[in-house]
Order: structure tokens, then C-alpha cells, then sequence
């Protein structure tokens, strides 16, 4: 489920980090609540007394007398509401990667949430590695007590806090457990200090926050209609104001962060320059309610190289066979288009030069790329400060990605550019010599660098024909 960017005044925003995944924030367009339930929190003391006025036969008062039962309301469980965060990828690396939920109370008293994983929708791709399962957490949730006497819409700005009178909780709850709490022990309805809670409106089914709990008051069971009503003080956490009407039942429901991981089962994807994805679902369950789920997209990507070989007479341009170079590449500042994949002749002594381009045509970066390409028989390989004269540490060939900065490569391996490619040459001609070609970002004279999707590199060089 996507949200749009903060705005207005609710505002839903996430509270933590997440790894290589962003949660989704909700602002103007409140959140939501999920087969909420207003009205009595659970573990309410509901006390109802009666008291009877009476006269002795002589007309004399007399003290009144009065008896009272109390029955506590039961928690009932509720279809949690499940927030997913931004769709994430991998590179063809098969990282694993995290993803952070929210995940938001909408029963009217404390419960445990237990999880569930699962992937599907896969596309282009055979298969996600099952996702790690989040540990059962515990939400808390309370209602606004009848005693609150705050009316009308309540703006409360950013840092701000507001208190509102919550029912007594009857010393039930602990922060992690629904049994095992006592009277003044700081948890009211298992919400304590420094948890996150969202709260409802009278007039709507909206819930707006985040808040964070500041205080808490949890007082002995005493009189009243719900037995000495406790309060929590919130504070607004996030980038905005909030506004909403506060009134008796009115929700109080606590949120927390869970992180599953996922990560890419297959390598490579089906067919590397296609986009290929799936969806991890995540259910939470309260009790024997329904799961709420929350999905995310995780897509895949993976480089897969192309190359392909061209050559031209630079002595005698001749027109070969095949599908000619487009558009021209510029070399030592000429630009040319005379490459061809097949037909070129040449007579001996003449210049030929040869041109590779390497391409990835995938979705995802091509890594540690390196080339050799040895020089051909009957040809010597032309090395020299510009195409010359061999000497040590001279020019065999030139590099360029795309239509970026042309690098000279130089038979020692001193030339080159870490950002563009590098190479050396091993042999002395007439025995063959091969050329070593490193390509790429952060290549060095030993070892290939990268190609991003749709990224070229051009390995030129020139042999003269013996």
C-alpha cells in the first residue's frame, strides 16, 4: 500500500530506520482504521452502583446505603492495519534485503501480533528465497475515558503534547504481556513511555499520529464510572500538526516497526534484459481475527554483456558486409563510420583497424568486465606514442565509454583511466601477442570495473597487415 508525501495536518510517518527500504508516509489523507473498535477498552472496569435515600419511621435520615458491581471489558481481537514500505531491488547479486513494516493496533485493548511471510507474483524471475518471519510483537490500545472534558477539535503542533484521560486498566497489563501488571507501574493497557500510538476521531474512522507516549498515569482501581481513570500524554512526532476531535471511546492504539528480509533466489533472472520482480506479503493476526497483510515489490536486475567486432582499412577505406557502424565513434578526433562486421580487405602493408564494442544490454550492472583479444595471424599489433614506433610504455589502443573521454592504453599498463578502462599487452610480436583489456568504472590494470545497463565501451586498436 503506497502514501502520498507529508501534507496538511494527520500525518502518518515513520518512526526508525530502514534499511535499502523507505516506509511510506501518510499525512493529509489520514490513516485508516481497519474493523476498528470503538467505544469500551479492554480490561475496563465498568462499576455500577446504586444508592438508596431512606427515613427512619420519625422522619429522621438516615445514611444511605448502596451496592455496586463491577465487570471488566474483554479485549476484543481486530484485523491489525499493515503499512509497507517502497518497493526495493537487487542488483543480480542475491543480496539479502530488509524492509521495514508498520504495523498498528486497531482492537480496543492490548494483544500480541503474531506473523506470517510468504512471496508470489513472480515475474521473470523462477523464484524469491522464502522471507524471514518478524517475532510476535505486542501492541497496546486504549480508548479516551468518558471523564475527558477536552471538546471540539484539538490542534496540537509539532514537539507538542496533549493529555487525555484514559479508562483504569484494573493493574492487568503489562508492556509485553496481558496478565502479570499492576496498580502505578507506568503501563496503562500495555502502552508505556516512548511508544508510538495513533489516535482516532469522533467524526471519521481516521486515525492520525504518529504520537509518542511521554507520560502515563495508572492509578489504583477507585470511584468513578471506570474505576479512577488513568492518562497518557502524547506528543506529536511528526513533521506536521494534527487536528482531531477527541471524545469517550474514541481509539488510542500503539504501533510498532517490524523488518522481514528477502532475498533474490535465483541468478541469474530468466532473461537478463527483461525487468523481473515478485511480492513478499506480510500477514499479521490478533487472536482469531482476520490478518491484516501489507505487500511489498522487490525487483531484480542483472548485466549481460554483448559484443560486437568491427574492422576498417584505414590505408584504403573499403565498404565491407554487414550491418555498418551507427552512429560514427571518434577516434584521434575523426570521426568514422567505415567499421563493418565482415567483407574488409587489405592488401599487405596496409592499416587495418579493429573495433569491439561492448555493451550491457541488461537491467543490471555488469561487473569485474575484462576482455583479451589476441592480435591476428600474418598482422603485427601498431604500438607507438600515437599509433607509432614500439617502445615501452607506447599506445596499443584507445578506450572510450560511449561518447565520453578517449584513453590511450599503453603496453605496460600505464595508461588507461579508473573510471573508463585500462590494458596491457603480454608477447612480442611475430610470437602473438595478446591485448588485456579491463573495462569499465573502476577498473585498474589487473582487473575489470563495471558497465551499467545500457552503457558501451569502445576497444580500439590498429595491426598492419605482413
Amino acid at each position: 500500500m503506497k502514501h502520498p508525501a507529508p501534507t496538511g495536518l494527520g500525518s502518518l510517518v515513520r518512526g526508525g530506520s530502514l534499511a535499502l527500504a523507505a516506509l511510506a508516509a501518510l499525512a493529509a489523507a489520514p490513516q485508516q482504521a481497519h474493523a476498528a473498535l470503538p467505544g469500551s477498552a479492554g480490561n475496563t472496569i465498568v462499576r455500577n452502583t446504586i444508592t438508596v435515600n431512606y427515613a427512619d419511621a420519625k422522619g429522621n435520615a438516615q445514611a444511605a446505603v448502596s451496592a455496586t458491581v463491577d465487570i471488566t471489558v474483554t479485549t476484543v481481537a481486530a484485523t491489525p492495519t499493515v503499512i509497507a514500505p517502497s518497493s526495493g531491488s537487487t542488483d543480480g547479486t542475491g543480496a539479502a534485503l530488509p524492509y521495514t513494516f508498520r504495523v498498528r493496533s486497531n482492537s480496543n485493548g492490548p494483544g500480541s501480533i503474531s506473523f506470517t511471510t510468504s512471496d508470489g507474483t513472480f515475474t521473470n524471475i523462477a523464484a524469491g528465497t522464502a522471507p524471514t518471519v518478524p517475532t510476535n510483537i505486542f501492541l497496546g490500545a486504549t480508548v479516551i475515558d468518558p471523564s475527558e472534558t477536552k471538546t471540539g477539535s484539538q490542534a496540537v503542533a509539532v514537539n507538542a503534547t496533549i493529555t487525555l484521560a484514559v479508562p483504569n486498566d484494573g493493574g492487568v497489563p503489562t508492556a509485553s504481556g496481558t496478565s502479570g501488571g499492576a496498580v502505578n507501574d507506568g503501563v496503562i493497557n500495555g502502552l508505556v513511555v516512548n511508544d508510538i500510538v495513533y489516535v482516532g476521531d469522533s467524526s471519521s474512522s481516521n486515525f492520525f499520529g504518529p504520537f509518542t507516549v511521554t507520560a502515563v498515569s495508572d492509578p489504583a482501581a477507585g470511584n468513578g464510572a471506570t474505576a479512577a481513570p488513568g492518562s497518557i500524554t502524547l506528543k506529536n512526532t511528526s513533521s506536521a500538526s494534527i487536528s482531531f476531535t477527541p471524545a469517550a471511546g474514541v481509539q488510542i492504539v500503539e504501533a510498532k516497526d517490524v523488518t522481514l528480509t528477502v532475498t533474490q533466489g535465483q541468478i541469474p533472472i530468466a532473461t537478463a534484459q527483461n525487468p523481473a520482480s515478485w511480492v513478499t506479503t506480510l500477514s499479521a493476526t490478533m487472536g482469531a481475527a482476520a490478518a491484516g497483510t501489507g505487500t511489498v515489490t522487490t525487483n531484480a536486475h542483472a548485466g549481460k554483456l554483448s559484443i560486437v567486432k568491427y574492422v576498417r582499412n584505414v590505408t584504403t577505406p573499403v565498404a565491407g558486409t554487414g550491418t555498418q557502424l551507427s552512429p560514427a565513434v571518434t577516434v584521434n578526433g575523426v570521426s568514422s563510420n567505415l567499421f563493418y562486421p565482415a567483407g574488409v580487405v587489405g592488401k599487405p602493408g596496409e592499416m587495418l583497424e579493429y573495433l569491439a564494442v561492448v555493451t550491457d544490454a541488461g537491467t543490471g550492472t555488469s561487473t569485474a568486465v575484462s576482455a583479451t583479444d589476441v592480435v591476428p595471424t600474418y598482422a603485427a599489433l601498431v604500438a607507438g606514442v600515437s599509433y607509432g614506433s614500439s617502445t615501452a610504455g607506447s599506445i596499443f589502443a584507445k578506450a572510450k565509454l560511449g561518447t565520453g573521454t578517449e584513453y590511450d592504453l599503453k603496453t605496460d599498463g600505464t595508461g588507461g583511466d579508473t573510471s573508463t578502462a585500462n590494458g596491457k599487452t603480454t608477447g612480442v610480436s611475430p610470437a602473438p601477442v595478446t591485448m588485456n583489456f579491463f573495462i569499465g568504472a573502476g577498473a585498474t590494470s589487473s582487473a575489470g570495473g563495471s558497465l551499467t545497463p545500457g552503457q558501451a565501451a569502445y576497444l580500439i586498436y590498429q595491426v598492419k597487415i605482413q
